[in-house]
């Protein structure tokens, strides 16, 4: 598994990269390797003697998809969101310590700056990131801040403990979190909280888009996004009563 997780950071690689990466003897490695190219795991090529990701993860990740019930609840209303604002339409959640996309619909009008299924977003300067750590205890989000600091990639960027401390709250008070600007001049990203049929923030939905067409409707995606998130946690409690 180790050998697999080490192309999410470098796609294609040798024999030897593999061996680094993972801290394995080469001899030991290439075991390893040809049992999961035979697996359909990765795939060699022959010329170049590299190695990447094998078509049968493909199917182990559309599996993984299926498998998650939040996702099942909240595609058909995401689609309903794209249908109405024609926006990027996105739903993450926390993995082991990062704001994952577990899925992504993009909109009919491009941005410069989508996003992909699987992709990490950035905890504290994306909406999806926001509306997760705002219901986290304070003594988590110093965790993660000093974990992975916020690197400033605007003006606009929030990246002090302080300001960010600050932000969630705004972003508890009203409940929608906004990247007015923070990752990109241009691109303005809006997202509220996704609860489980207990209550507890796991997800955040998002809308994304060009700033000067968010904001021309923000209050009008803001209501709706909050409404979807309802029927989301609606339907959960649902599902939880029919087990």
């Amino acid at each position: 598994m180790s050998i697999v997780e080490s192309f999410l950071a470098q796609s294609r690689q040798t024999l030897t990269e593999v061996a680094s990466a993972c801290s394995l003897e080469p001899a030991t490695t290439i075991r390893y390797l040809r049992e999961l190219v035979a697996r359909g795991w990765l795939e060699r090529d022959e010329d170049a003697k590299t190695y990447s990701l094998g078509v049968a993860l493909v199917t182990i990740g559309a599996a993984a998809q299926t498998a998650r019930p939040m996702r099942g609840r909240a595609l058909p209303l995401m689609r309903r969101l794209l249908a109405e604002f024609d926006e990027t339409v996105n739903i993450a959640t926390e993995h082991r310590g990062d704001v994952v996309i577990i899925d992504s619909l993009e909109g009919g009008r491009s941005i410069r700056r989508g996003a992909m299924l699987g992709e990490k977003d950035d905890w504290f300067g994306s909406s999806l990131g926001k509306c997760i750590l705002a219901w986290m205890p304070e003594s988590r989000v110093r965790e993660l801040f000093e974990k992975d600091p916020p690197v400033r990639h605007t003006a606009k960027s929030i990246i002090t403990l302080d300001a960010v401390i600050t932000d969630l709250g705004d972003v508890r008070e009203r409940g929608y979190a906004l990247d007015d600007e923070e990752f990109e001049i241009g691109l303005t990203c809006v997202g509220v909280p996704v609860r489980t049929a207990g209550g507890e923030v796991t997800h955040a939905l998002s809308v994304s888009g060009p700033t000067h067409r968010i904001q021309a409707r923000l209050a009008e995606i803001v209501a709706r996004l909050q409404e979807t998130s309802r029927e989301i946690s609606a339907a959960a409690k649902a599902e939880e009563k029919t087990q």
